[in-house]
C-alpha cells in the first residue's frame, strides 16, 4: 500500500472511530443545534429591530457565530481523542503493526480529524445558507460563502492542532483534553478582559498581549476577510460579545494561525516519531 493511499484508508479510520465516540457524535449534534435553533425562534417571534438592517447578511452571521465557541470545542474533543484513545485502548499497538509507517498513520490521524471537523463547518455554514434564506428572504454577498468556510476551517485549525498536540503528548483522552480546553477557554477569556484593560488604561501593550493569544486570530480572521470582501467598514456588533473584534491586521491574524498550529503539529509528530512504544505513557 502506497504512502497516499495509507493517509486516506486511516483517515477513513479515523472518521468511523471519532464519530463512534458518544461525546463527539453529542457535541457535534448540539453545535447543529446551536445553528437551528435561533432561526426556529426567529421564525415564531417579530424579527428584532437590531436585525432589520441586516437581514441579508444573516447568512454570515450564521455561519461565524458557531466558530466562536462551539466549533472550537468539537475541534479539541476531535484532536484530543485522535490518538491518546489508541493508546488509552491499546489498538495503536495493533494498528502499528501493520504494514503502515509511522508517518502514515500519524498523517492520516490527522487529515482524517481535521476533515471531519471541516464537514461539521461545512454543515454549520450550509445550515446558516439555507436557514438565512427561508427565514429572511434572499441573501447578499453568497458568492463569498466559500471563501467565508475556508476561513472558518483553517482559523479551526489552531485549536485541532493543540488538541492533537497535547493527545499525543499526554496519551491520555481525558487529561489532553481538559488540557486543550484550559488553553482554550483562558485564551477566550483573556482576549476581552485585556482589551477592556486597555480601554481603561490606554495601554497598547494589553492589545499586544491579546493578540498574541490564540483565540484572537482564530475569532477575528473571518471578521476580517468579511470586512475586506464584502462588509467594508461595516461590522456587526452583537456578535462581538462572544469576543470584542481588536486592531490588528489580517497578515497578523493568518501568522497567529500558523505559527499556533505549527507548533502543535510539530509537538504531536516530534512526541510520536522519537518514541520508541506505544505506551499510554512513558515512564
Amino acid at each position: 500500500m502506497n504512502t497516499f493511499k495509507s493517509i486516506i484508508v486511516v483517515g477513513q479510520y479515523e472518521w468511523k472511530r471519532a464519530l463512534a465516540r458518544k461525546k463527539v457524535a453529542l457535541l457535534i449534534i448540539f453545535t447543529i443545534l446551536i445553528e437551528l435553533l435561533p432561526f426556529v425562534v426567529l421564525n415564531l417571534l417579530p424579527i428584532p429591530s437590531m436585525l432589520l438592517g441586516i437581514t441579508g447578511l444573516m447568512w454570515f452571521v450564521g455561519a461565524i457565530t458557531p466558530h466562536f465557541f462551539f466549533l472550537q470545542f468539537v475541534a479539541l474533543l476531535i484532536g484530543s481523542g485522535s490518538t491518546a484513545e489508541e493508546y488509552d485502548q491499546g489498538t495503536a499497538d495493533l494498528i502499528l503493526s501493520k504494514p503502515l509507517s509511522r508517518v502514515s498513520y500519524l498523517l492520516g490521524k490527522f487529515f482524517g480529524g481535521l476533515t471531519l471537523v471541516s464537514f461539521v463547518a461545512f454543515l454549520t455554514t450550509f445550515l446558516a445558507i439555507v436557514l438565512s434564506t427561508a427565514t429572511f428572504g434572499a441573501q447578499l454577498y453568497l458568492e463569498y460563502a466559500p471563501v467565508v468556510y475556508l476561513s472558518l476551517v483553517f482559523s479551526t485549525m489552531v485549536f485541532f492542532s493543540i488538541g492533537f498536540a497535547a493527545g499525543e503528548a499526554f496519551r491520555s483522552p481525558s487529561l489532553a483534553y481538559l488540557v486543550a480546553s484550559f488553553i482554550f477557554i483562558t485564551s477566550f477569556i483573556l482576549v476581552p478582559f485585556l482589551a477592556a484593560v486597555n480601554s481603561l488604561t490606554g495601554d497598547a501593550l494589553y492589545l499586544d498581549i491579546s493578540q498574541a493569544l490564540p483565540t484572537w486570530s482564530v475569532q477575528n480572521l473571518p471578521m476580517m476577510i468579511a470586512q475586506e470582501l464584502f462588509l467594508g467598514s461595516g461590522t456587526l456588533p452583537f456578535l462581538f460579545s462572544f469576543g470584542p473584534e481588536i486592531a490588528g491586521t489580517m497578515l497578523e491574524a493568518v501568522t497567529g494561525i500558523l505559527i499556533y498550529s505549527s507548533i502543535g503539529i510539530a509537538i504531536a509528530f516530534i512526541r510520536f516519531l522519537k518514541t520508541d512504544v506505544t505506551k499510554k505513557s512513558i515512564e
